[in-house]
């Protein structure tokens, strides 16, 4: 019940809840919620995508805050919540309101109570000046067309030392699941991009069979 309070106050103090454009998702129509959740949380989907490897490789800490960007179904959520708990917290980023009762029933289900739930913008985290630790980005930086803003937006949410970590796919390989290879970013592009938004940075190429990690820094 503490915990549970204490979780209630961090999003107060984030500041209200705001509106989002619904179904506004990219290059996806996820309407059709269950659809989507049922494919989000497909049970073959941890062989390749080591939601516990990733985040065991981040290095998070207990009480830190980590902001969870096109959350969908919280696949990602919840391991990320349960690394930085005690006293720490993962909210689920979604421009898409109808994932945020699944979210938290699968979360509810797992046994994780430190997570939230915030509406964002294609074009907009839509998060408070220095409220993050951590912007994990998870199969949805290819929907981000304006990204050297986004990258701005992002900065200034994070605090002193915050990071962006990127999980995509990998665009020069064939691989049974993901989005076409012309909508793929390389490991190279999200890299250039996040050093020219002045962040420093680091990667792993080899822990996933499909997919790369980079990470973004601030000074």
């Amino acid at each position: 019940m503490k915990l549970m309070i204490r979780a209630l106050f961090l999003l107060l103090a984030l500041g209200p809840w705001v509106q989002a454009e619904p179904h506004a998702h990219g290059h996806h129509d996820f309407s059709d919620i269950p659809r989507w959740v049922q494919a989000f949380e497909e049970p073959g989907r941890d062989a390749w995508q080591k939601p516990e490897q990733v985040v065991a490789w981040l290095a998070l800490r207990p009480g830190q805050v980590v902001a969870d960007l096109g959350a969908a179904s919280g696949y990602f959520t919840r391991p990320l919540a349960r690394a930085v708990a005690p006293g720490g917290y993962a909210l689920g980023l979604e421009v898409e309101p109808g994932f945020f009762e699944p979210l938290h029933r699968l979360a509810e289900k797992a046994g994780v109570f430190n997570v939230g739930t915030w509406l964002c913008a294609v074009d907009d985290p839509r998060l408070p000046a220095a409220s993050v630790d951590l912007v994990f980005i998870c199969d949805t930086l290819h929907h981000l067309t304006e990204r050297p803003t986004y990258y701005a937006k992002l900065r200034a949410a994070l605090r002193p030392g915050g990071r962006v970590a990127v999980v995509d796919f990998f665009p020069d390989r064939d691989i049974p699941v993901g989005p076409k290879k012309s909508e793929r970013l390389s490991p190279e592009q999200v890299s250039g991009e996040l050093q020219a938004a002045g962040f420093h940075i680091s990667s792993n190429l080899d822990l996933l069979p499909y997919q790369y990690i980079v990470v973004g820094t601030l000074p």
